[in-house]
């Protein structure tokens, strides 16, 4: 598991209670927009006022097929998800830092569902954010990794969020 911090920028005078419990809300991330929802949702939550902490979590999950095995060790397949899970924490924790919101980014190899449950109950998180599951027709095309979350989630909550940032 790689493990990077971005705290907020030191110069900022935060409008929040310094007393107040941190809400900290696990967002995994990856090469979608929809999985950047669950920032819009931890922005929406510090303009209400809430002390936050944002764990942007991306997985890397392990190719087992023999195609790309066959050109890449698997040492080589980990390094590349790695460092792009970097670039992809990088550039969610922009608008966090922006807003003085401390996030953090954590990339593990893993099962994606199983994963990101796991980083949830490791890191003391009290929410997962994640884009709303897909409806209707285009329902059918979509692996709905958030309903399987949900599906399999242990005592954090997940929360569906739209677009906006929503909860719904």
């Amino acid at each position: 598991m790689i493990d990077t911090e971005r705290p907020p920028d030191a110069r900022s005078e935060s409008h929040t209670d310094t007393n107040a419990k941190t809400l900290r809300i696990l967002v995994p991330i990856n090469a979608t927009e929809a999985s950047r929802w669950g920032i819009e949702y931890a922005l929406r939550q510090h303009r209400k006022g809430k002390h936050l902490e944002v764990v942007l979590l991306n997985v890397g999950e392990p190719i087992t097929q023999w195609q790309v095995l066959r050109f890449r060790t698997q040492q080589e397949i980990e390094q590349f998800q790695a460092e792009r899970a970097q670039a992809f924490i990088e550039d969610a924790s922009q608008p966090l830092a922006e807003n003085h919101i401390t996030s953090r980014g954590v990339f593990k190899q893993g099962d994606l569902v199983f994963s990101i449950l796991d980083a949830a109950e490791e890191l003391d998180c009290d929410e997962i954010a994640m884009p709303a599951p897909h409806r209707g027709i285009s329902s059918i095309f979509s692996n709905n990794i958030a309903l399987s979350v949900r599906r399999q989630q242990r005592d954090i909550p997940v929360v569906f969020v739209n677009s906006e940032g929503m909860p719904g």
